[in-house]
């Protein structure tokens, strides 16, 4: 690709949209598979979805519970999971309401959540547990494997409680990366349990490794972006135990906040949410900062649809300040 396009120092996103409906923290964002819809939910047991074009509420359901993690099923227009606070793991099918609980076993909070687009298998970060389950009748998931805890680094851990927080799918759901607060990303072969590797982050400190927040998976499954918890985000080769590249945003806001993380433009651009509002953009290879988009808040979170696998060219990012309670959702203006 053309560097010249992608080292462009003027704006590269503006404000399309303000979306105001919460009416506490938000804390998950996802665009529906062709983009044109985007589910918010969060603090306030509200799931609304909203068309992205217009940014009018199309739905507004009930989750009877705070959500920690959402992801659409990509084989369905209007089928998504909710991941809630009280262990509950909700099936939303055609938005009309959450009327089926996927069977766990578990009852614990739900970080994380992917579907696998081949099997349609469901993988549930739950408590200190990761859960594959899979449809065993019409709309209703039910657990069929656990996977192992991770290895113990306890002599490398303040904090060895075992918590993940983000899982993706490889290899049409035989494997799954799991990225761990604690312990590292490891990815597990669904069908032996065994890990075929084990990425521990950098040493935050002498003797004692760097916990990671939420990861990102590349459009073409060779490369995984996490959240370091202390300066940022990591860039890594599946596979390879050292970074890649890496992104520094550090932050004195002396808040440990998991933060999210993404890749743009088919791979060839990074974005990180932060502390502070300021939300930057860097380009994959070269680490060179290329925007950064100012949000009132304390804490900025955001999750991106790229036009690159779609028909659509229109909205590919979109980031929240969980303080403001609102949504921004910024279209690409001048990269191509």
């Amino acid at each position: 690709y053309s560097r010249a396009i992608i080292r462009m120092q003027e704006t590269l996103y503006s404000v399309h949209k303000t979306l105001v409906g919460h009416t506490d923290s938000i804390s998950c964002l996802r665009f529906s598979p062709k983009g044109h819809l985007l589910a918010s939910s969060g603090d306030d047991s509200q799931l609304i979805i909203w068309e992205t074009s217009t940014g009018i509420i199309c739905h507004q359901i009930t989750t009877l519970s705070p959500v920690f993690a959402m992801v659409w099923d990509p084989r369905y227009k209007s089928r998504l999971f909710c991941g809630c606070e009280n262990g509950k793991t909700l099936l939303v099918d055609r938005f009309q309401g959450p009327d089926h609980e996927v069977l766990t076993g578990t009852v614990a909070p739900v970080y994380a959540l992917d579907v696998d687009a081949v099997t349609g298998y469901l993988a549930i970060g739950i408590g200190s547990e990761v859960h594959v389950a899979r449809e065993i009748s019409g709309n209703t998931f039910a657990t069929f494997t656990i996977l192992p805890k991770p290895a113990d680094l306890s002599d490398m851990l303040p904090d060895s409680r075992v918590r993940p927080r983000s899982v993706h799918f490889l290899k049409n759901g035989t494997r799954l990366i799991v990225s761990y607060l604690n312990h590292g990303i490891i990815c597990w072969d669904l069908k032996t349990r065994d890990a075929l590797w084990h990425i521990v982050p950098p040493l935050s400190r002498p003797n004692i490794c760097a916990t990671s927040g939420y990861a990102a998976l590349s459009h073409n499954a060779r490369y995984l972006l996490v959240s370091n918890m202390n300066i940022g985000m990591n860039l890594y080769t599946l596979g390879e135990k050292e970074p890649l590249q890496s992104f520094l945003q550090p932050t004195n806001t002396g808040i440990n906040f998991p933060l999210g993380v993404s890749f743009l433009h088919g791979g060839r651009a990074v974005v990180c949410g932060s502390q502070t509002g300021s939300v930057k953009i860097w380009e994959t290879l070269s680490g060179e900062h290329l925007q950064t988009l100012e949000h009132k808040g304390l804490c900025a979170l955001f999750y991106r649809w790229d036009s690159t696998e779609h028909s659509d060219p229109d909205v590919v990012m979109q980031q929240i300040s969980v303080r403001t309670l609102s949504i921004s959702v910024y279209p690409r203006l001048t990269y191509r």
